[in-house]
């Protein structure tokens, strides 16, 4: 690559006008190649403020240029965030989503139909903090996930009226028991990502130096040696590979997080390795997957990338309400500050190697999309692609998915079709 990368710059000082050489406009649009989404050619997506700021403020030390040079408006963003930040160049962009599920899902839209950008090349990197499990990762460590599911989507009962020998109050939707796939789906349950461009990603941000304080190296020490079997919680921060859970509840507790842990099992069929908590991730990819029906986004150029900023249970000399409130896990400096030393080496990595390498696209080797099959192929998790593995068509052309979908429901009897 680093060869591909001499010739093509050589080619380019020769025979391309400077103004002309590196161009990520389209038809008078702006056609990033990666947008930084904080929860464009790449796309960084953020949620909140300290999430944001962190980039604006350290961008310059990648000398790809500085991240506030343009400020587009776009109708429909958050009024906390109503700006997309861009370089002057128009290669890389960032949009703050805002907070939870509804949030993200209205600024993510307000993107993808804006007539201001063409996405349709852009990487998008969806980059967070977020809750970590001790036994996968640790505050600080750097999450690449595969899957995201919406854990929360389900029937909830108070844990003190729960029956003898129960270990949660949640229910999949249309079942009697915990720990059983739903046999109601809305579609945004679980969402899958590119396999191939996640271990490219994962290969770019392990470049990083990652920071790390005596604070965290002390709170971390109290998972050390215990039952639960806590191997990476005491360890110092890495970039690791699993997945995200998805809920507006903060929740925090050991029940609360083994019941997801279970949630994230079931319902990938054993593949997912729930590792991160989060607010975000299955809005905006839903917002995502209908883009690429209508050939505004691809969702083949998506990535997940979230830092642990707090374990999401306590070490065993703490309840969960000491650990949640009473107790500083120091975990949030390094969290955002790992935000950015391991995104840049994935906006690096995809701004230099733009035309040998990610122009093209990295074809996924897995299926990709929700639970209804709705971009093509089988969904590994789940019931089937309601559509016998073709892909949804625009407008409605595909036929009448939600009688599909009820026909579905149907197959469990009345209780599914009703929701009660």
């Amino acid at each position: 690559m680093r060869l591909c990368r001499v010739l093509l710059a050589l080619f380019h000082h020769q025979l391309v006008p400077p103004a002309m050489a590196d161009s990520s406009r389209s038809e008078g649009r702006i056609a990033p190649r990666v947008m930084i989404v904080s929860m464009p050619t790449i796309a960084i997506i953020w949620q909140w403020t300290p999430e944001a700021d962190v980039w604006y403020n350290r961008f310059h030390e990648s000398k790809l240029g500085t991240l506030t040079s343009l400020a587009v408006p776009l109708p429909g963003l958050s009024m906390l965030f109503p700006h997309v930040s861009c370089t002057q160049d128009g290669r890389v962009c960032q949009l703050t989503v805002g907070e939870g599920e509804i949030n993200s899902a209205a600024s993510m839209m307000a993107l993808v139909l804006s007539r201001e950008f063409d996405l349709r090349q852009t990487y998008f990197l969806l980059a967070g903090i977020a809750g970590v499990n001790p036994q996968y990762a640790t505050i600080g460590s750097v999450a690449l996930a595969r899957f995201a599911v919406q854990v929360a989507l389900q029937y909830e009962i108070d844990p003190r009226s729960l029956p003898q020998n129960w270990t949660t109050g949640y229910i999949s939707y249309g079942r009697s028991y915990p720990f059983e796939y739903p046999c109601i789906t809305y579609g945004t349950e679980v969402f899958e990502v590119n396999d191939k461009l996640r271990e490219v990603a994962f290969t770019l941000a392990s470049k990083a130096t990652l920071a790390d304080g005596e604070g965290p190296r002390q709170y971390r020490s109290r998972y050390a040696g215990t039952r639960h079997h806590y191997a990476m919680g005491p360890k110092p921060p890495s970039v690791v590979k699993c997945d995200s859970a998805t809920s507006d509840v903060y929740y925090s507790g050991t029940r609360l997080a083994q019941a997801f842990e279970n949630t994230t099992d079931v319902w990938t069929n054993g593949t997912g390795v729930y590792c991160m908590s989060a607010q975000e991730e299955n809005a905006t990819l839903e917002v995502l997957v209908r883009a690429a029906i209508d050939g505004l986004a691809d969702f083949a150029r998506v990535i997940i990338m979230r830092t642990g900023s707090n374990f999401d249970r306590p070490p065993p000399d703490l309840s969960d309400w000491q650990h949640l409130t009473n107790t500083n896990q120091n975990g949030f400096y390094i969290a955002i500050d790992n935000i950015y030393n391991a995104g840049i080496e994935i906006v690096k990595g995809i701004v230099t190697e733009w035309n040998c390498t990610f122009r093209r696209g990295i074809p996924p080797n897995n299926y990709i999309g929700d639970i209804f099959g709705s971009l093509g192929g089988h969904p590994d998790f789940g019931f089937g692609s309601l559509t016998g593995g073709r892909r949804v068509e625009m407008a409605g052309r595909t036929g009448d998915l939600a009688k599909l979908e009820m026909d579905r429901r149907g197959q469990f009897g009345p209780r599914a079709v009703a929701k009660i």
